[in-house]
């Protein structure tokens, strides 16, 4: 029960920081990311870069309101697991919707990453991970069902 608790708050304190790092990038990302690509390439920009930039920084931009739902379903996730309310409906909820949210930008980065490459290891990242949540989230659904069944029954 303890140690639960100590991940359950650990992971919405990683999850808070998350949201202020994704909150601080929608403001300077564009110049991180352009400081980033030619400091990392070291070469002088030109068509090609211009475009790379461009095509990323607007893959981010696609894909941050479904990170910043993402992000907010996981923090009401953990604060149901904080108050010992694990196996709800909202919970199977918030999960299904993390693992659409994942699909979403999979879906972005994919249409992104035909044209920049690295942009599709994201793409087979948040597919796994969505994959991956949609099994949870049958887990968890089937949880729900028989605490409910067992709740009748007594």
């Amino acid at each position: 029960m303890k140690k639960r608790q100590i991940s359950a708050a650990l992971s919405l304190v990683i999850c808070a920081a998350s949201a202020l790092l994704l909150l601080a990038w929608l403001f300077t990302f564009p110049r991180f990311f352009n400081w980033f690509y030619l400091a990392y390439h070291g070469i002088a920009e030109n068509p090609y870069t211009q475009a790379v930039q461009k095509l990323v920084i607007g893959a981010f931009y696609g894909c941050a309101p479904f990170a910043a739902a993402s992000l907010y379903c996981l923090i009401r996730l953990l604060l149901n697991i904080l108050k010992d309310r694990v196996f709800i409906a909202k919970n199977v909820l918030y999960v299904s919707l993390v693992s659409l949210f994942c699909y979403a930008v999979a879906v972005i980065t994919l249409v992104t990453g035909l044209r920049y490459f690295p942009l599709l290891i994201i793409c087979f990242a948040t597919g796994t991970v969505g994959t991956l949540l949609l099994v949870m989230k049958n887990l968890l659904r089937s949880a729900v069902e028989l605490k409910e069944e067992n709740e009748l029954t007594i």
